[in-house]
């Protein structure tokens, strides 16, 4: 009977710990969360790759974490990307955000680029209940696929002229094959301009 008394005391203290472990640990995991800002991107790209807890950086530092992705209401060609940053990341008016893809494993993240020293805190300029908005620019990815259908033009003129001057030198090693003495003539010479 004692031994019960005792396994059941032992069991209570084990289930109590577990409990106050598990509160400690949610209310210091917000506690560090408590004076981050939440900042708005709206994209006009694909965020394939991206996923929510995915490092947002500034200038390569982690400086947040991404809170929520959605279709913007207002266009659904654009995609609403929520951040939580740290209160000390340095987003100014002039700050863009960019998607660059780490290495060629296609995981994709928010890169944030500028800030001049003289120009306002964004979190400071926004209006009041407001979500602050940093404007996006297009990634170097979607600019080059952009511009691929252009390259592809003019790889196939750049194909067109090579195929052109292979047919022609094709064709003048046809005429010298035939007859070697071609190589031997000299040019006309060219009579002056004014008749003598």
């Amino acid at each position: 009977m004692e031994s019960d008394k005792h396994y059941f005391f032992e069991g209570l203290f084990i289930l109590f710990f577990t409990i106050a472990a598990v509160f400690a640990f949610v209310w210091l995991s917000r506690a560090g969360h408590r004076d981050d800002v939440t900042y708005r991107i709206r994209f006009n790209e694909s965020v394939s790759g991206m996923s929510l807890g995915d490092p947002v950086k500034f200038r390569g530092v982690d400086v947040g974490t991404v809170k929520s992705m959605a279709l913007d209401a207002s266009d659904p060609r654009r995609v609403q990307v929520d951040i939580r940053l740290r209160k000390d990341a340095p987003v100014r008016t002039d700050t863009k955000a960019t998607l660059k893809v780490k290495g060629i494993t296609g995981v994709v993240f928010i890169e944030l680029n500028g800030g001049s020293a003289n120009a306002q805190l964004l979190a400071e300029a926004a209006s009041a209940g407001d979500v602050p908005e940093i404007p996006s620019e297009k990634s170097n990815l979607t600019t080059f696929l952009d511009e691929l259908p252009k390259l592809t033009q003019k790889f196939s003129a750049l194909e067109t002229k090579a195929g052109k001057v292979v047919d022609d030198v094709g064709e003048v090693a046809k005429k010298v094959k035939e007859n070697p003495s071609v190589l031997l003539r000299r040019p006309k010479e060219k009579a002056p301009a004014d008749g003598k």
